[in-house]
């Protein structure tokens, strides 16, 4: 007997009770969280939150997302702002790169759109920092449209579902699981049918130590069947992210620090943050700092260590350690190019590096 490929268990598709997009309905109309961006119907609403939830957990977006929308309260005023105060709002969510796509596609929607998000995917998928998953959220969630969102959370939920054996990662594997749930969209409840996957990955299908004995779908779950359904999904091994050595100086002058502006471009770029010098394992940190005043301030400074953290980014790791001088001369200490010396009121105005602010 000829055995069934992945592909073709998308082919039979049904809606009523007993059905997969059934049993998803069922489960998630009466076990919903209560999300404030699932009480609203305003698409640009549901755009700032599905932002704001990329690699980030729920409970740290709901404050971000209500002042948010105080502060901008519609694409126009988003599209408006100067990108200072954006990053300012957003301060502490991380990802900064996401917040200024995000209000470069505000313009592009204000410019080609009147303001309003379009709701073909097409159009969607042309806005900076829309992507697949994005457009599929966006559709489904904000218009009704029947077009999946593909997150890890689905990833996860529907690699089980299939025991797909296969590396999720890849796009191959992508298309066939937006296949599978493009074939088992309910008729005219696509909105409630995509929460309901993701609301399965991340209250049901958990990474580790599945709750399968609660699980709506269980019975459409071969991975389940198979009595290991945390063998999926499959990954290659990730590979180590580098780690820097970083060498942050806060520098005091009467009542004020040494701040400098990262580039516009790059990790961070146009946060303030102290200066940061990149060490290697042999340097002596001291040394470097006081070479550092040297040559910006005009007079080398003694720094004393203060403290050690490590700060982990998407691609990278920074282990850091904060050194501090103080600038006791009578005459003001030199700018550098980029810097300011700044007040802690001046300084909480800006948008800073999230982890300095530990320090103030």
């Amino acid at each position: 007997m000829r055995q069934e490929s992945v592909q073709e268990q998308a082919v039979e598709v049904q809606d009523g009770p007993g059905s997969f997009g059934g049993d998803v309905l069922a489960w998630y109309r009466g076990n919903a969280r209560s999300l404030p961006w699932r009480d609203t119907r305003d698409p640009y609403a549901i755009w700032v939150s599905e932002v704001m939830l990329q690699q980030t957990r729920v409970e740290t977006v709901i404050p971000y997302y209500h002042r948010f929308l105080e502060q901008f309260p519609t694409i126009a005023d988003l599209a408006a702002a100067p990108e200072e105060a954006v990053l300012k709002v957003w301060e502490g969510l991380g990802y900064y790169r996401r917040v200024k796509l995000f209000q470069q596609g505000a313009r592009q929607v204000v410019a080609e759109y009147g303001g309003q998000l379009p709701a073909e995917p097409e159009q969607l998928a042309a806005l900076p920092g829309i992507g697949s998953y994005m457009v599929g959220a966006l559709a489904s969630i904000a218009f009704n449209r029947p077009v999946p969102a593909v997150d890890g959370n689905v990833i996860r939920l529907v690699s089980r579902l299939l025991a797909f054996p296969e590396d999720s990662t890849t796009g191959r594997s992508r298309r066939i699981f937006t296949d599978w749930i493009q074939a088992r969209f309910p008729a005219g409840a696509a909105r409630d049918f995509t929460q309901g996957l993701m609301e399965l990955g991340a209250l049901i299908c958990l990474p580790k130590a599945p709750r399968c004995d609660g699980c709506p779908v269980r019975r459409h779950c071969r991975a389940m069947a198979a009595g290991d359904p945390e063998r999926f999904p499959v990954k290659k091994t990730a590979r180590p992210i580098p780690t820097e050595r970083r060498i942050v100086l806060c520098i005091n002058w009467n009542d004020r620090r040494l701040f400098v502006r990262r580039p516009d471009r790059g990790l961070l770029a146009g946060f303030w943050e102290y200066p940061n010098l990149l060490d290697g394992p042999a340097t002596d940190a001291a040394r470097l700092a006081a070479a550092w005043t040297g040559e910006q301030l005009g007079r080398e400074l003694a720094f004393a260590k203060r403290s050690e953290l490590t700060q982990v980014f998407t691609h990278r790791r920074w282990e850091i350690e904060l050194w501090e001088a103080e600038w006791s001369q009578a005459e003001p200490p030199a700018t550098p190019l980029g810097g300011a010396w700044l007040s802690r009121v001046e300084a909480s105005a800006l948008p800073r590096v999230a982890f300095l602010r530990q320090w103030d």
